[in-house]
């Protein structure tokens, strides 16, 4: 098994692509959170830390025609593939840098509108988390978007000795990153078998599900000598450290309090103020195993008036696979909530005849008067993954397009482009 400060090299990551860091997406969230992002109807600049095999930021460069994007990653094996890919799809808004973020930190002279990072910062060294809030100080513009993924008490918080576990057998076998994990699966299942977990029945069913996740992902998640999940609050007080102010979750759902946080605690966190508190009684809520934060360098909070019309200018279309109407099922992570057919039916059939305005759907006589009941409902569909905001501004070029659709077909990723979302979903036979 080979391994750099601490991580795993000898394997590439598995492609997965998320659409919680695409540009239209992160703007759309800052509207519905009240602050003024950047402007992707103009020029802008986009870093990806810790890119992997680049499909987020190649589906990012081929639908977004006036982005720039910056893919940062240490291990070569990942960046071949994305820069191949790059090169056979034609893409000229795009470039891949080989450096740990000590060195991108040190040497780069670019600034971001966008600084983005999924899956890294609860694996690498305490060096390194301290050379992307270096970077975040001194290269993301004043009205920058920082999103960053991170694991988080306490739903991480069993996942430790586990992860301690695995990793320990894997320094002792000689095999590579996918035999030593397989070999901790075994060790896992025999235990589990025994009877070690008895006690902790949840613990248990999530040791079953991990085989179901693939041997080259969870050497990448748990291989690595740093595994350190992190309480918000003390996130927040880094990322403060660092220039960005904390606006929300990139994920809509945890952003609607009154649905994401069962009902009888709703008393006990109104009663709260103090903002660390707050998010410290939301993950235990929730218990919350992994954050989407979204954050801002010198946010422009937008007064009633301007938050609406900005509301307002945001548009929407149905998702491939979407229903056209009638009542909506979520399940959440609390629980089933059931989205009413006389909210929701008028709703999915506007967008269903074609894409609308915010502004045209609160003209439907359900949202008359209420436009927070639009903006919850919208934003549970967009997180339930049948609407999302369109992209503004100037059509993708045709040829990158064709080009990346024939190159996830090779690649046998289960992905569908969506152009004038700027984003891709996951393909609709698909339940993942």
């Amino acid at each position: 098994m080979k391994k750099e400060a601490g991580y795993v090299l000898d394997v590439a990551y598995p492609a997965h692509f998320h659409r919680e860091i695409q540009p239209v997406w992160l703007t759309a969230l800052a509207q519905f959170l009240g602050s003024a992002p950047p402007d992707i109807t103009a020029p802008y600049s986009y870093c990806e830390l810790g890119c992997g095999v680049g499909i987020n930021l190649l589906v990012a460069a081929a639908t977004n025609p006036q982005g720039q994007f910056v893919g940062v990653d240490f291990n070569e094996r990942h960046l071949a593939i994305a820069r191949d890919a790059a090169r056979s799809i034609g893409l000229d808004n795009i470039r891949f840098i080989q450096a740990d973020f000590a060195h991108f930190a040190r040497d780069n002279n670019l600034f971001f509108d966008f600084i983005v990072s999924h899956g890294v910062w609860s694996w690498i060294a305490p060096g390194q988390q301290q050379s992307i809030l270096q970077l975040l100080q001194r290269s993301l513009k004043p009205r920058g978007l920082l999103y960053l993924h991170y694991m988080c008490h306490p739903g991480a918080t069993p996942m430790i000795p586990v992860q301690k576990l695995l990793n320990e057998l894997a320094h002792q076998r000689a095999g590579s990153a996918e035999q030593n994990i397989q070999a901790g699966l075994d060790l896992l299942g025999r235990l589990d078998a025994g009877g070690a977990f008895v006690d902790q029945p949840g613990l248990s069913a999530r040791l079953q599900a991990l085989p179901e996740k693939g041997a080259a992902y969870l050497a990448h998640d748990f291989l690595t000598d740093y595994w350190r999940p992190q309480h918000s609050a003390d996130m927040h007080r880094l990322a403060a450290q660092a220039g960005v102010s904390f606006l929300g979750s990139a994920d809509p759902f945890d952003n609607l309090e009154r649905l994401s946080i069962p009902g009888n605690l709703q008393p006990i966190l109104t009663s709260i103020s103090a903002p660390a508190v707050r998010e410290t009684v939301k993950d235990l809520a929730r218990n919350q195993h992994q954050r989407r934060d979204l954050f801002q360098r010198d946010p422009q909070r937008l007064t009633a008036e301007q938050h609406l019309q900005q509301l307002d200018a945001l548009r929407f279309r149905l998702l491939p696979g979407a229903p056209g109407s009638g009542a909506v099922h979520f399940a959440t992570p609390i629980g089933p909530i059931n989205g009413p057919e006389e909210i929701f039916s008028p709703l999915l059939q506007a967008l269903a005849a074609r894409p609308a305005s915010f502004g045209e759907l609160r003209q439907l006589p359900v949202f008359a008067g209420n436009v927070g009941l639009l903006s919850q409902s919208l934003q549970m569909l967009m997180w339930r993954g049948h609407v999302h905001p369109l992209r503004p501004g100037p059509a993708a070029n045709a040829q990158w397009l064709g080009r990346l659709n024939e190159w996830i077909i090779r690649q046998q990723l289960r992905l569908q482009v969506v152009e004038d979302c700027g984003t891709a979903i996951h393909h609709p036979l698909d339940p993942a």
